[in-house]
């Protein structure tokens, strides 16, 4: 059980890499744009992942830039599609 367990969650680890990943990659392709829901919900799919991944590691910078970058991702969010007037 205790392998099951390790195995989870590195592959949350590494889910949580591909999302920020992926994210990146397209915007910097041009296939999104740094505003759009697919953008910004990639970052914070990816953020999510990285945090429970880096608090089960206890890696602290880890988990402190990747809740910096899901603040500033679910802030873009709210001020693109919910505070347009």
């Amino acid at each position: 059980m205790a392998i099951l367990r390790k195995y989870m969650g590195e592959a949350v680890g590494w889910g949580g890499a591909f999302f920020s990943l992926a994210a990146f990659s397209l915007n910097c392709m041009g296939l999104t744009h740094g505003q759009s829901v697919e953008y910004l919900g990639m970052n914070i799919v990816g953020c999510l992942l990285l945090i429970f991944y880096g608090l089960t590691k206890k890696a602290h910078a880890s988990y402190v830039l990747n809740t910096i970058f899901l603040l500033v991702a679910v802030i873009a969010l709210v001020r693109a599609y919910f505070l347009q007037v």
